[in-house]
């Protein structure tokens, strides 16, 4: 399925419209391109969402002073605007995305393929899933992605979403096999589906299916690791721990933040919440050789009198860490601090 989709612009070889404004059309080419790289870059970093947006924005108000209304490369733009302003509002989304629809289907036809993305995006999936089942075959590869993509979208509900996945998986297994990225990530959907409605052990062998393919299999392991800690078999979750620490891209260093593998939230102190309060508690902790915490203390509480670091220390005996390896072997580390916010909701 298509993620992103960027305009690569060229002097020649496109039709413009000029604008009699204080710009010229070279300076405005030279703003696009950076429009354009700077929307690329805060899609690689998801914590620039909002630098998504403005630059996603940006490219599309200078594409309009420089292709055709009804270009490709306009409709484009409008769909990566609609993408990027989805991820932070529902504000406008639903009216750039529809616009963004209109033009593909000027262009493409309202039974063509390229409409699928946006259509799943929109959250219209019935429509999604009928385009793709006529144009690909309902035992296509294409299809099955076309289903799971639905699955893994946030407009979809966990029933369709475990619906939708399994039917996919049937196709994965048949036609490009159980290891397969496609089997791999419809198994690990499900155990996610699983796990968000607390049914921890169920889950656990969509996730052990999801470990057969070396590109799924770290994001896998992580999540065996909190199931196994749920449903209280320890042992388990430090055999995938250990599994993990043994990844190149998992290992810990000393010169790396140390990350948990997942994080409980800690219950809202009662009191606080009815006053309304907010505030934070660092705990410093030491990780054992096992990614276990051990001899946890709070070290900043603010407000204190509210709470926060109690509830902060009982949350804080649940993390789960990679150990950190020297020479091979896994070794304790202290002093690993971890701050818990304490907000209420808005």
């Amino acid at each position: 399925m298509r993620i992103l989709v960027l305009i690569f612009f060229s002097i020649i070889g496109f039709s413009a419209i000029a604008q009699d404004d204080a710009l010229s059309r070279d300076e405005k080419i030279i703003l696009f391109n950076d429009a354009q790289r700077c929307f690329k870059a805060a899609e690689q970093d998801r914590r620039k969402r909002s630098e998504s947006v403005r630059c996603a924005k940006s490219s599309l108000e200078i594409g309009k002073s420089l292709f055709e209304p009804d270009s490709k490369n306009i409709a484009a733009l409008t769909y990566n605007f609609g993408l990027a302003l989805r991820r932070i509002t529902s504000n406008k989304t639903t009216q750039i995305l529809s616009e963004a629809l209109e033009l593909y289907e000027a262009i493409h036809g309202e039974v063509s393929p390229e409409l699928i993305d946006i259509l799943i995006n929109q959250g219209n999936s019935t429509r999604a899933l009928s385009i793709a089942k006529t144009s690909f075959g309902d035992e296509s590869i294409l299809y099955a992605d076309t289903l799971l993509a639905v699955a893994m979208s946030s407009s979809t509900t966990r029933d369709l979403s475990s619906r939708y996945s399994k039917e996919s998986l049937k196709i994965y297994n048949v036609v490009s096999g159980p290891e397969s990225v496609g089997a791999t990530l419809a198994n690990f959907q499900l155990g996610k589906d699983r796990m968000s409605r607390g049914k921890y052990a169920s889950s656990i062998p969509y996730f052990l299916e999801a470990t057969k393919n070396p590109s799924i299999s770290s994001y896998a392991h992580a999540f065996l690791v909190e199931a196994y800690d749920r449903t209280k078999q320890q042992d388990k979750a430090t055999e995938h721990v250990l599994i993990m620490a043994k990844q190149h891209d998992r290992v810990n260093t000393e010169d790396q933040d140390y990350v948990p593998l997942f994080v409980k939230t800690p219950e809202y102190p009662l009191q606080a919440q009815k006053r309304g309060r907010e505030g934070y508690a660092v705990v410093e902790l030491t990780v054992s050789k096992e990614g276990l915490v051990l001899n946890p203390i709070v070290i900043e509480e603010k407000p204190k009198g509210q709470k926060f670091g109690k509830a902060a220390l009982k949350a804080a005996s649940s993390l789960r860490y990679v150990p950190r390896f020297v020479d091979g072997e896994p070794v304790e580390v202290p002093g690993v601090l971890y701050k818990y916010t304490f907000q209420m909701a808005r």
